[in-house]
């Protein structure tokens, strides 16, 4: 398996903590010799679940397919981000100004579950990063993209294999872009 980055990149977000989206998840969960790959990358990285991700991840799948998502969540370099009320008062009323901001933007069909990863994303620091496959509702207008990993993987199809190449944004939510969107109001 093949992977294109910059070591410089790595070496800077050492030690951060990595906050895996849905899709990364997903490519992870179904192809073992990418995730090793992941994991080989980001060694010196700490990965955390959002419940937001988490539902996500596991929606629709039922019986063994849920066991099965269900023990990979279970991995002993996942955190599960905490979950409580106090905080999803913050992130719900974040939910409301990034969704006007994304709107007008030109991004008005962000998923409800993207709104809530975005909002929940405001309330860390710089040591906390997103990686993500999905560059339309996680851009550069209330991000930093602070580099780009290129993973191979193959799928196996019933009649062909296919061989895809994802390009895993490291972004970092910029409070300053979101001081500046919220003041144009």
């Amino acid at each position: 398996m093949s992977a294109y980055f910059d070591p410089k990149i790595i070496e800077a977000i050492k030690g951060c903590y990595l906050i895996i989206d849905t899709n990364i998840l997903t490519s992870c969960a179904s192809n073992e010799e990418y995730f090793h790959s992941f994991l080989e990358i980001f060694k010196n990285n700490s990965f955390l679940i959002d419940p937001i991700v988490k539902l996500e991840f596991l929606r629709g799948a039922s019986g063994k397919i849920f066991e099965e998502k269900n023990k990979f969540l279970e991995f002993d370099q996942f955190t599960a981000m905490i979950d409580h009320y106090d905080l999803y008062k913050k992130v719900y009323a974040n939910t409301f100004k990034i969704a006007e901001i994304y709107a007008n933007h030109g991004n008005s069909n962000i998923p409800l579950g993207d709104l809530l990863i975005v909002s929940r994303l405001m309330l860390y620091g710089n040591n906390y990063l997103f990686l993500t496959l999905d560059k339309s509702d996680f851009s550069t207008v209330l991000f930093d993209r602070i580099g780009i990993i290129s993973l191979e993987r193959t799928t196996n199809n019933k009649t062909y294999k296919r061989d895809i190449i994802d390009h895993i944004s490291i972004l970092r939510f910029n409070n300053e872009k979101y001081e500046r969107m919220i003041s144009k109001k």
